[in-house]
């Protein structure tokens, strides 16, 4: 019997639905989401209620574990309005999630066992498989957006990549292709992997049409870049460049006005606001 795993489909309801009408998909008798298959993307809780209505196993991500903290005060900032918009559209459901699911000789996590804020590079993997139980021979891991596969003494590491903001590996310099959502096939012990493709600009009118491009127009724009481009940690650069301009200010990623002045500077490919892009895109679509 196989499984459907997906990982980090991160509110994308059109690569989720492009997954499961994959011919690949259609065989597997049951599904395995590796956790954050909530936020960033506009569609949180369409994923959710569509996973749950499959049957899918889901685990805890580190999206799913903010998101059941929503009010604490470290959420307060601009920065975290994206998140704090997603925690609404999911109220009333619980996440609190298992963090791990162990089948036979399998074991699934969201980073790495018991820990979904543990970002995994290709180079930890040995020693992360080491460390597993004896009887563990195949660790599938999310978190990184990246795909990796690695063997080492007989036990493989398997990350899929993230099925709704699938990314290039650090340090690519070209763009990827647009629109392609990556997920695998167990069967037994037996990993195959498989890419779906989806239109971006169905998300993009998702991000308009929910309000999420207007609570957080930077970020989601950041967001839509990446599943359009594919381009390494892109929401990260945009958070990261917000950071180095608020310094400038004197401020933190907390305050607004220091993501309207890194707006204005960051390297967009259309060079200009985020406010002016949603409302050329509703336009245009």
């Amino acid at each position: 019997m196989s499984t459907l795993v997906l990982a980090d489909i991160h509110g994308n309801l059109p690569a989720l639905e492009a997954v499961l009408a994959h011919p690949a998909a259609q065989k597997c008798a049951g599904i395995v989401s590796l956790g954050d298959h909530v936020n960033f993307g506009p569609q949180s809780r369409a994923v959710h209620d569509r996973l749950v209505d499959l049957g899918a196993f889901m685990l805890l991500g580190n999206h799913e574990e903010r998101l059941t903290r929503p009010a604490d005060a470290e959420f307060d900032g601009y920065n975290w309005r994206l998140m704090r918009w997603a925690a609404e559209q999911m109220r009333g459901i619980d996440l609190r999630l298992p963090t791990d699911l162990r089948r036979g000789s399998v074991l699934f996590t969201h980073g790495t066992p018991g820990d979904p804020y543990h970002l995994v590079q290709p180079p930890e993997v040995p020693d992360l498989l080491d460390a597993l139980p004896g009887e563990v021979t195949l660790l599938l891991s999310g978190h990184n957006h990246t795909p990796w596969d690695v063997t080492h003494c007989g036990r493989r590491g398997v990350n899929p990549g993230s099925t709704g903001m699938r990314e290039l590996p650090p340090g690519s310099t070209e763009y990827g292709e647009p629109g392609l959502a990556p997920f695998l096939v167990l069967d037994g012990t037996e990993v195959t992997h498989h890419t779906a493709h989806y239109d971006v600009n169905d998300v993009a009118r998702a991000f308009i049409a929910t309000g999420a491009a207007l609570i957080a127009p930077e970020l989601s724009r950041a967001v839509l870049h990446v599943m359009h481009t594919a381009e390494p940690q892109g929401a990260m650069q945009l958070i990261r460049h917000v950071s180095t301009v608020a310094a400038g200010m004197g401020l933190t990623l907390a305050d607004e006005s220091a993501w309207k002045a890194a707006d204005r500077t960051f390297p967009w490919p259309e060079a200009i606001p985020s406010e002016e892009y949603w409302y050329n895109m509703e336009k245009s679509l």
